[in-house]
């Protein structure tokens, strides 16, 4: 096996070892959302939507980066597979 194959699939474990601490991420993310905008409260102006707000932005910007090497992932293991 070549030095380009093994880099390659060092590269990918390292890329699915970046996917697996976003997946922790976008939980937390899930967590901090919830306690940010709770459905059972009943006042909805007490809500902390600046918070809310801000956590969205980052984890829509988690959700972009991961897509991204989901797609970086794929093509590097079509490409070791043929």
């Amino acid at each position: 096996m070549s030095n380009e194959v093994f880099l390659l699939r060092a590269k990918l474990a390292d890329k699915k070892k970046s996917l697996e601490s976003m997946k922790l991420k976008a939980d937390n993310y899930i967590i901090l959302l919830r306690d940010a905008i709770d459905p059972y409260t009943d006042d909805f102006t007490t809500l902390d939507l600046d918070r809310a707000s801000i956590t969205l932005a980052d984890f829509v910007a988690l959700q972009k980066a991961a897509k991204t090497l989901k797609e970086q992932v794929a093509r590097m293991e079509n490409d070791l597979n043929g």
